[in-house]
């Protein structure tokens, strides 16, 4: 039997081909088990692929854990980490690959260039058994390129976006449309990264009933930019600046400025596995209001500072995501806001792992709110954010799965 993969490694790829040696013995581990923890890497694309590796279902049953991270990239792309984590005989035998793909690639693109990792990393621990010696390694640059080959980028890592779309939908009662536009532009470097962002939305409604036609319109508008600093291999500082409309929110035109610092207890390098971060902000913002709020006022300025704890974990037991946020106003120190946002993944068993997600915000700084009640429509069309103490959402699920470990039997069949 012969089967023929291909690795990039580095600028070229490896060719392992897979030769039956009959009824050969030997006294290394020949099988190897691999747990595959990656939702980017098209699992079924992957047994197909590689039909000689065994992959079973459960971490505790393998030899080798491959878990997978990946972090948005300047330009606009993704970044892909790949940890091969050696379990059992191989306990302390961990490597991380790394994969990058780029903002115009394809899904399957995408997954082509993950089973090349995967390849390259399965080749270190096979070449520690008596599998290594029925591969074949053949190392080739698929393009022909020399190492002192230089890339041109003409446009010095800097990235534009721009993106536009509407809906229209009509029927006998009803009819709807609306809009959205978001324009970026970005540049991000080891040692900085800026950001500038726009977006304009319209949604417009109309009901009609025995004549009568109720009209929703609403619109909003954001500017938002920012410019961040590497400080050291923990530190970094940044400044922010926002302009916002919203009939919703019942501003005409908000701007603020923002500056802040962050620790990060884990250096940045290895921010795809672990991160936990102390955030520091205080900033001055300006409102001018559509109608006047509850509190008399048809603009103000407001000083502010927030305090912004993040804590993210990826790990072969599971994943945490965290994050709380605590911020106030300077003249009234009531006037705050508690946010805690959290989705946790755990698996407890062989076979039963969980997850939820919670978000509840303790809300008492809803300055805009314009004064008087709602009127009917308002509530029920969502033309105005209504006042409110808190809010909250939460979800839970579980995952129970058993039967055969193995799973390299693919049928695509119907």
């Amino acid at each position: 039997m012969k089967k023929a993969i291909i690795i990039f490694l580095i600028a070229g790829f490896v060719q392992i081909q897979y030769h039956s040696f009959g009824q050969e013995t030997s006294d290394k581990q020949t099988n190897l088990n691999f747990f595959l923890d990656c939702w980017d890497c098209d699992f079924t694309f992957v047994r197909q692929e590689l039909e000689f590796v065994s992959f079973v279902r459960d971490p505790k049953l393998a030899d080798v854990h491959i878990l997978s991270s990946s972090q948005r990239t300047g330009s606009g792309g993704e970044r892909f980490f790949l940890n091969f984590i050696g379990l059992k005989t191989f306990e302390g035998q961990d490597y991380e690959y790394e994969y990058m793909a780029n903002q115009s690639e394809t899904h399957d693109e995408i997954r082509k260039g993950l089973l090349k990792v995967i390849k390259a990393g399965i080749l270190q621990y096979y070449s520690k058994t008596d599998f290594f010696d029925r591969i074949e390694i053949d190392l080739a640059d698929t393009e022909e390129m020399t190492a002192t080959e230089i890339v041109a980028d003409p446009w010095n890592k800097w990235v534009f976006s721009i993106e536009a779309g509407s809906d229209l939908r009509k029927e006998e009662s009803q009819d709807e449309f609306s809009l959205g536009t978001e324009l970026r532009i970005q540049k991000v470097t080891e040692d900085w990264k800026a950001r500038i962002e726009g977006e304009y939305d319209l949604n417009h409604e109309n009901y009609y009933d025995d004549g009568e036609k109720i009209e929703n319109r609403q619109t909003n508008s954001e500017i938002s930019g920012n410019y961040i600093k590497s400080l050291s291999a923990k530190w970094s500082a940044g400044f922010f600046g926002e302009y916002n409309s919203s009939t919703y929110l019942n501003t005409k035109n908000a701007y603020s400025l923002d500056a802040g610092i962050e620790y990060n207890i884990f250096p940045w390098d290895i921010s795809n596995r672990k991160v936990f971060v102390f955030r520091y902000l205080a900033g001055v913002s300006n409102h001018d209001y559509k109608e006047i709020t509850v509190y008399d006022k048809l603009s103000e300025t407001l000083y502010y500072e927030a305090l912004q704890l993040d804590l993210e974990i990826i790990q072969p037991w599971g994943r945490v995501e965290t994050r709380l946020e605590g911020r106030h106003y300077f003249h009234d120190f009531s006037k705050s806001r508690l946010i805690l946002d959290s989705q946790i993944s755990i698996r407890l068993t062989r076979h039963l792992s969980v997850f939820s997600e919670v978000e509840y915000q303790l809300v008492h700084d809803q300055l805009y709110l314009p004064k008087g009640n709602a009127s009917l429509e308002d509530v029920l069309l969502r033309r105005r954010k209504m006042a409110t103490n808190y809010e909250l959402g939460f979800e839970f699920g579980f995952q129970f799965t058993f039967g055969s470990i193995y799973n390299n039997v693919v049928n695509e069949r119907f």
